[in-house]
């Protein structure tokens, strides 16, 4: 089944709103074989500002028991980038 790049975009924009709807673990993000590097990019950066609000909410208090997962975001960036060829 052939998606239209409309219907992938809107894909993609709703996995960005909230990758933890689609994916349990950021590294899925980057095994996804039906997603291009600067999708995942998009959808890993999302994951990591999400993360990390989530982490500061923890280091207050104020969270209500998530993980943030925080690492593993930064981990599946570093490995999108180091597949992709663009190592720091």
């Amino acid at each position: 089944m052939s998606q239209t790049p409309s219907t992938h975009e809107s894909k993609v924009c709703d996995v960005i709103s909230d990758p933890t709807k689609a994916y349990d673990h950021p590294m899925d993000v980057v095994r996804d074989d039906q997603l291009e590097a600067g999708e995942k990019l998009r959808i890993l950066e999302s994951w990591k500002k999400d993360a990390e609000l989530l982490s500061r909410a923890q280091d207050e208090n104020m969270a209500g028991g998530e993980r943030p997962q925080l690492q593993d975001v930064v981990l599946a960036i570093q490995e999108l980038e180091r597949i992709s060829g663009r190592i720091n």
